[in-house]
Formats: C-alpha cells, sequence, structure tokens
C-alpha cells in the first residue's frame, strides 16, 4: 500500500536503466526492481540500456528478461554516455511517467511506496540528499561546485539536480534531449520548469554500492558535464535559443497545470 493509503499508484510507470559491466549486479537489481514495482504499480516497464558493457551484462539481462514481458533491452554496441541512454530509454517508454535509476540502485525502489503520492501534488519531482556522509571529500566538492554552477547560471534553483527524477513521459513530446554528459539530468529539469511543469522537492536516501565498480564521477566525466553546462547557458541563456520542441505541445489531462503549454519557450534574461 502507498504511503497515502492507495493500494496502487493510479497511473502507469517507466524505470530506465542505462548499464555498464554491471554482471555482478544486474541479476539482483532486476529481481528487486520487478519485486518492488509489481508492488506499488500496476501498470509498469523497465527499459534497460545496456550501453556497451564488455562483460556479460546483456546476457544475463536478456536470460532474467525471458520471463518478464514489462522489461525491454537495447544493446549499443559502444558506450555512449548518460545523455545516449536517456534519449532512448525516455523516447522509448509507453507508460505515463517515467524515472531514471542506475543497477547499483542510488535510488531504493522500495521507497517508491512513499515517494509517488508526491506525483498528486506536482507534475515533475526532483530528489535531493540532506546527508552526504557517505560522499569522500572529492565527491562532496564535486557534487557542491556542480549544483553551484548550475544555480549561478540558469534560474531554476534546486537542491539537486542529479539524482532521482520523476518525469510525465509527455514531457519528451515537447523537448529534446541535448546533453551528453550527466548534465542530462539538470537539462530535463530546466526544461520542464520553462514549460510550466510544476516540480516538487523530495529528500531521498542514499544507498552505496555493494557490488561491482561505479563508472562515474572520473575527471573525464566532470569535464564534460562543465562543458555542457556552459554550452548550453550559452545557447539558452545568452542566445535565447528556444529550448522546447516544436512539434508537440499537448500535455496529458492528469497533470497538475492548467494553463497551456507554449509550443516554444526561452528562458528569460
Amino acid at each position: 500500500m502507498l504511503a497515502n493509503g492507495q493500494r496502487f499508484f493510479s497511473h502507469s510507470l517507466t524505470m530506465v536503466v542505462c548499464a555498464l559491466n554491471e554482471e555482478e549486479l544486474i541479476e539482483e537489481f532486476l529481481e528487486k526492481s520487478v519485486r518492488d514495482l509489481s508492488h506499488v504499480c500496476q501498470d509498469w516497464e523497465i527499459i534497460l540500456i545496456n550501453d556497451g558493457s564488455t562483460d556479460r551484462t546483456s546476457e544475463l539481462a536478456h536470460a532474467f528478461a525471458h520471463n518478464y514481458p514489462q522489461i525491454r533491452i537495447f544493446d549499443q554496441k559502444v558506450n555512449r554516455g548518460p545523455g545516449a541512454c536517456i534519449q532512448i530509454g525516455y523516447y522509448n517508454a509507453t507508460k505515463d511517467y517515467l524515472f531514471h535509476n542506475t543497477v547499483d540502485a542510488f535510488f531504493n525502489t522500495e521507497d517508491l511506496v512513499w515517494v509517488l503520492p508526491h506525483l498528486e501534488e506536482h507534475d515533475c519531482l526532483s530528489g535531493y540528499r540532506s546527508d552526504l556522509k557517505a560522499n569522500n571529500p572529492y565527491q562532496k566538492l564535486l557534487t557542491v561546485c556542480n549544483r553551484g554552477l548550475i544555480r549561478t547560471l540558469f534560474p531554476l534553483k534546486l537542491r539537486a539536480y542529479q539524482t532521482v527524477q520523476f518525469h510525465p513521459t509527455a514531457l519528451f513530446k515537447q523537448i529534446r534531449v541535448e546533453g551528453r554528459s550527466s548534465f542530462v539530468s539538470a537539462e530535463l529539469l530546466i526544461k520542464a520548469f520553462y514549460l510550466g511543469y510544476s516540480i516538487g522537492e523530495i529528500e531521498v536516501i542514499f544507498h552505496p554500492r555493494t557490488k561491482g565498480k561505479a563508472k562515474g564521477g572520473g575527471i573525464k566525466h566532470v569535464l564534460r558535464s562543465i562543458k555542457d553546462i556552459l554550452k548550453f547557458w550559452f545557447l539558452w541563456v545568452v542566445l535565447k535559443r528556444p529550448i522546447a520542441n516544436p512539434y508537440g505541445n499537448q500535455k496529458p489531462t492528469f497533470l497538475k497545470q492548467t494553463e497551456s503549454t507554449q509550443r516554444v519557450a526561452r528562458i528569460a534574461g
């Protein structure tokens, strides 16, 4: 039962997962995800993007998914990064809402029980962590600097931009995902904000990796993210380039906003 007393979430739900060399965790992760999603939602799906893994991630995932038609797997021959994975997953989602997770489960799907009711109050949800004790000094510095840079350059002020997020799938008929780095998470929130979607913030609990090796956080990934932040600040804020996709402007009726969404949105100076 959900935290608001409902037996199931009243809408359908897609979980998008990017995986890179996760043979140690993939089966355990999928088994838990199926159990937790089934517990809170009658209509759900998992879209798994194998992002160029060179181990047995794809083999094990396909074997597990054989018994679950709700799981779809997209195999990429080479590693293309989080932006490409988001594009594949979000544009292929078929349910009302979607969220992104990782195989090391930085968001514990058991928490859906209390998170999903907040979508009755907001169009989108952005998670934040108040306790950063689990981070080493390097990770803490990256988190603070990344958040500070985004808050300085863009008008959307949130506690975090790159933790778990929930979005209506309809958003991706209105925007084009442009980023290729981890900045893609902030990109989605910024574009949703300027299209008039209400964004709520929820505190989430950090769940450290139990097996395998973390793939992000290296200097190469950090530099890619900074490059995207500066690039899109220049395009969207300085040049005022439209951030909305001109081929769609319809919101589903279940969203909280009553005002119509503009076909083209620009960031105000």
